[in-house]
């Protein structure tokens, strides 16, 4: 049957380039459903995957503000990474963070949870990646990285078929712009009020961090933020200060069945699950 699954996956995808926009199709939420539900268990093209909400727009949401900062810990945010667990969402956690809206390029919502409950879930499981603001070239080493190890072949390959999802803390408009950036092929979501980090227990952090780690081994410190400078200097006036906030920090969170199965929160600006690493959780290398 796994064969079979992916023969009708080869037939009927296409995978579009990495520079495309991002576009969804309205339609109303789906239902949490069963383990035994009816659902794709192949990934399916993760550039067209996407789809929307018509009740939930980007536009309402644009002037909120997504800086809510702690007095009470901001200064033990420079002495090193922060104490931060992790430990899997509860149930009642996933409950709450599943009616969050994410937006894809056009501004168009859909529930958090639609990416791994329900029949829109795609694959017998779906990792995603929250990634710090869209200017962030941590971020952006990481998914090149990421993206030049799980290449067509790996993706539709792997033994558990697994989806792949960015969610990025920035404006949804800037989707497009980090898609040519990276490069990826995956399917980028936006979370601009930065609920979903919340719900979720991600942090935010003044570290950059202790090491550098492999996906950044060729860049150094000062070029990483200078790299940064001249990217908002030469974007569009309308988008320079729409990338995000720059102190949040992401993580990568592994469903399964409607439930997270494994999951890594950062403790500074450069701790995304090393990509040698994640290549074991998803099965794909042995220990």
């Amino acid at each position: 049957m796994p064969s079979l699954r992916r023969k009708r996956l080869f037939s009927s995808l296409k995978l579009s380039s990495p520079a495309d926009k991002v576009t969804g199709t309205a339609e109303s939420s789906p239902t949490q459903s069963s383990p035994t539900s009816s659902r794709n268990s192949s990934p399916v093209s993760p550039i067209d995957s996407s789809t929307s909400t018509p009740a939930t727009s980007f536009s309402s949401l644009e002037n909120h503000s997504s800086c809510n900062i702690d007095p009470d810990d901001f200064f033990a945010r420079f002495r090193g990474d922060i104490d931060i667990s992790d430990s899997l969402p509860t149930a009642s956690t996933l409950v709450e963070a599943g009616e969050i809206p994410i937006f894809d390029a056009d501004g168009k919502g859909r529930p958090f949870k639609s990416l791994y409950s329900g029949d829109t879930a795609i694959g017998e499981r779906q990792l995603v990646l929250f990634v710090r603001h869209f200017y962030c070239g941590a971020c952006q080493s990481y998914l090149k990285a990421l993206t030049d190890s799980i290449d067509r072949a790996t993706y539709f390959s792997m033994p558990i078929p697994t989806s792949i999802t960015i969610i990025g803390c920035g404006s949804p408009r800037m989707i497009p712009y980090y898609r040519s950036t990276t490069g990826t092929p995956f399917t980028i979501y936006a979370d601009p009020s930065r609920a979903l980090y919340k719900a979720l227990h991600m942090s935010w952090s003044l570290n950059i961090g202790p090491s550098r780690p492999d996906y950044m081994k060729d860049i150094s410190p000062p070029a990483w933020l200078a790299g940064q400078v001249k990217q908002i200097a030469r974007n569009e006036a309308a988008l320079k200060f729409r990338g995000g906030n720059w102190l949040q920090i992401g993580g990568e969170f592994l469903f399964q069945d409607g439930e997270v199965r494994w999951c890594h929160r950062m403790r500074n600006y450069r701790d995304h699950t090393e990509v040698r690493v994640l290549r074991r959780v998803l099965e794909i290398d042995e220990d």
